[in-house]
């Protein structure tokens, strides 16, 4: 027999074994329990789902930020390239005047086309006022030569490695008759033509003459009253370099390119 109030152990171990075991004294059974860890896995879950679902506007906009930046790197660039635009321009202008400066010391197409007659010039200013055509200059050939295969382009390096490529050449046989003074002006006059001209391969060789000598009878002898002056037959190879046209430079650099 138990009295109310009365300490029973083995009541209260049955009591224990009934609630289950216990955390900080609280019930595994008990319902406050049970509703909190309920409460508590609702809430990952339903933070794991929050997560899915804003993944991707989170990687959208750093996706956003990135193209955000880039465009602004951009934007950049086109203000420095705006900014620096009239220095390229100049530099542009200037590197094209000093290219035209440059090629104007060369022949060109058109140059080439009135050769002869700048040469026929030359020749009517050394003979101007020579009325004698035995005593005048005279040009006696003037004759182009084709390149091998209609190429005009330096390779041969007979100009120099560095030219290889880059300038066009333009060949003719010439010959020339007159005297001393005659030769020697007209080689200084061609040299001074603006087209820019190399001469090669110069020969020059005194020319038999049947002039007649005038004399007179002085003292008992024969003297010369008027010797005439000894001409000279000189030949030689002219050269003439064009600069490459822009449309021939631009070639020329896509073949290179193609053969790399």
């Amino acid at each position: 027999m138990v009295v109310a109030n009365e300490w029973n152990p083995e009541l209260e171990e049955q009591e224990e074994e009934e609630g289950g075991p216990k955390i900080l004294g609280i019930s595994l059974k008990d319902p406050r329990f049970i509703g909190g860890v309920i409460g508590i896995v609702g809430l990952g879950i339903a933070g794991f789902l929050g997560y899915n679902q804003l993944k991707p506007a989170i990687e959208k906009s750093a996706e956003l930020r990135g193209e955000i930046k880039a465009a602004d790197v951009k934007i950049k660039e086109q203000k420095k390239q705006i900014k620096e635009r009239p220095k390229a321009e100049e530099e542009r202008e200037k590197a094209q005047k000093q290219r035209e400066d440059v090629t104007s010391l060369f022949a060109s197409d058109k140059t080439m086309k009135t050769l002869l007659y700048d040469i026929n010039k030359l020749m009517d200013q050394i003979n101007a006022g020579i009325t004698d055509e035995d005593q005048q200059a005279k040009m006696t050939k003037f004759q182009p030569l084709e390149p091998k295969g209609g190429n005009y382009i330096v390779n041969d390096n007979s100009l120099g490695p560095l030219v290889n490529g880059k300038l066009k050449r333009r060949e003719f046989k010439v010959e020339f008759e007159g005297s001393y003074p005659q030769t020697r002006k007209f080689m200084i006059d061609l040299e001074k033509m603006q087209t820019l001209l190399v001469v090669k391969n110069l020969r020059t060789r005194l020319q038999q003459t049947n002039q007649a000598i005038e004399v007179e009878w002085r003292q008992n002898r024969f003297v010369a009253v008027s010797k005439p002056e000894s001409r000279l037959r000189t030949s030689f190879d002219l050269h003439a370099l064009l600069a490459l046209s822009e449309q021939e430079s631009l070639g020329k650099e896509s073949s290179t390119k193609e053969e790399n």
